[in-house]
Order: structure tokens, then sequence, then C-alpha cells
């Protein structure tokens, strides 16, 4: 039988969360917070990493240490408390500086959405996942257009932008709006009514489950060269070659 994760509780306690202005409100509500935004998240996880266990080796599905909703200081909207909790499924990277394809899910009133993808690339990273785009850019391309993908992600996201065109690419080049981004991640919104159903589970993992295609080709640009490129002088580790899950 299908769990019901999240409430009408849980937004409730968001917005109200929103208008406190006291740093011990939280202390004074932890048994409402655990209830009905820790401890739903929790099993949440639970259950995406059984139902996605075969296509995430190395995640970490996390079942503590979700994004707190107590900020430092929110000197610009003159907030404590975030109005949003959201969690990320991610791999340990052995680079200090390189991030890796992450999954995503984030639960705000009227700000419902999944994501997933690599947000913030290192140099390095965005040096090879343009050159693959320059030289290459099938994978990406046939991914793009599959039916299956395409019905849950439209495109690319489009929030991390270059102001100016990136170095050493023309503006006439026919994936120019690609190369242009310095992110590659997809995300799409969720309805409410969803975030709060039984079907939460069965909707990120079959959003999730899109997402770790695009995941598996960024790990194959990141850590490769296209064929008439010197590979790069660090080892690339093996990386998933199966985009159809």
């Amino acid at each position: 039988m299908s769990k019901l994760y999240f409430t009408q509780a849980s937004v409730d306690f968001l917005n109200r969360a929103a208008r406190q202005k006291k740093s011990d409100w939280l202390e004074r509500n932890q048994d409402e917070y655990q209830e009905v935004l820790v401890e739903p998240m929790r099993e949440l996880m639970k259950t995406l990493a059984k139902n996605l266990r075969e296509l995430t080796p190395g995640y970490r599905f996390p079942v503590r240490g979700f994004a707190r909703i107590k900020t430092s200081w929110d000197s610009e909207n003159k907030k404590i408390y975030r109005d949003w909790f959201h969690t990320s499924v991610s791999r340990d990277s052995e680079s200090r500086y390189d991030s890796l394809p992450n999954l995503y899910f984030h639960f705000a009133d009227g700000d419902f959405h999944s994501a997933g993808g690599l947000y913030m690339p290192s140099a390095k990273q965005t040096k090879h996942i343009r050159k693959w785009i320059d030289r290459d850019p099938s994978r990406l391309e046939e991914l793009l257009a599959d039916k299956s993908f395409n019905k849950i992600y439209k495109e690319l996201g489009t929030e991390r932008v270059l102001k100016t065109k990136p170095r050493d690419y023309p503006l006439e080049h026919p994936h120019f709006d690609w190369l242009r981004l310095s992110g590659w991640y997809v995300w799409r919104p969720i309805t409410k009514k969803i975030a709060l159903s039984k079907n939460l589970a069965s909707v990120l993992t079959e959003d999730w489950r899109q997402v770790l295609r695009l995941n598996a080709i960024l790990d194959f640009y990141t850590t490769s060269w296209p064929k008439d490129q010197q590979i790069d002088s660090f080892t690339a580790p093996e990386v998933r070659q199966q985009f159809d899950f």
C-alpha cells in the first residue's frame, strides 16, 4: 500500500517558519518539524532508494541531514527561516573541486519540483562538456529527443548561462545555446496535488530514472575527450555506458 509522505501540515509549517523572528522558534517546535518534514523526507528517500537501487550504484539517499530550514540570517529577505525544504542524492567525488551529477527534490508551497544533472561543474568539467557538445553531441541530442525523457523534461535548464559567449566557440555554432550554459541540468515542476499525495514516490522514481540517463552522459562527458582530443591527465573512472535505463 502506498504511503502518504507530506501533507498540508508540512506546507503550513514551512509557511509559519518563514514568518518567525525568534531564533529559538525551531527548537521550541522541533517535534512538529520532525513529524511533518524530516520523517516524511526520510521515508521518501528510503522508498526511492529501494525503487532505484539497480540504477544508482554509489548514490547516497540521505536519511538525515536534509537541508535545514534555519539560516544564519537572510538580510535581503529579513528571514531567519526558509520557506522551503529540499534534499539532494549524490555520490562522493574523489576530487576536491569536481562535483558529480545529482538527483534533487524541492519542497515549498508554490514551488515543488524534481531536478538533476550537474548544476555547478568545475572549470575542468565545463571544458570537457563543451568539447563534447562541440565535437559530438549525439548522446545528448538523442536523450533530449527521446519520448520517455522528453515527456518529463523538455529541455536543459537555463538558470546558469554565461552573459557572454564561451571562449573558442562561434555564435553560429548549431548548439550555441548548450555551449553557453555553465550548468547542465534539468528540472520540472510537480503539482501540489502530487507532492501531497501517495503518488509522490512513484512520480519521483520515474523523474529520477530519466535524470539518471542524463547523469550517465555527463559522467561520460566529464571523464573523457572526443576521439580527436588528447586524454586529460587524470584517469577517467568507470562510468555507466547504458543510457536507456
